[in-house]
């Protein structure tokens, strides 16, 4: 038996990715960890409340997607290149997904500046 240490070593990053993505679901919706609710970079959102139920729907969609394609592995035997290309798609979509929620709260965050500098200049 020949073992590929490269697609262990990504099976196995793949595993701690899973995990990660859970855990940070359960610790922003269980826990109510609003510290965690943060951009890529780990910067808070400028409204943690409203971003909350989508940062846990992306790390549970996530982690259950990754963790899905880990135990498809095992079970049916994926070749590398599919679940390796499964892996890259979650992993971006994931990343993507972040950004989008981060640019999202920074865009709401100037408009509510506009927005109250134009009722100063109003009265």
């Amino acid at each position: 038996m020949q073992i590929n240490f490269y697609g262990l070593t990504f099976y196995l990053g793949l595993i701690g990715l899973s995990i990660w993505m859970l855990s940070r679901a359960w610790r922003i919706g269980k826990r109510n960890r609003l510290d965690l609710v943060a951009n890529w970079s780990g910067k808070q959102l400028h409204d943690p409340e409203r971003y909350k139920p989508l940062l846990v729907t992306v790390n549970l969609i996530g982690g259950i997607a990754a963790l899905a394609i880990a135990a498809l592995v095992l079970v049916v035997g994926l070749p590398f290149k599919i679940w390796a290309s499964l892996a890259a798609l979650i992993f971006w979509t994931y990343l993507f997904a972040y950004m989008f929620i981060g640019f999202s709260s920074k865009k709401a965050a100037l408009l509510e500046e506009k927005e109250r500098e134009a009722a100063k200049q109003a009265k």
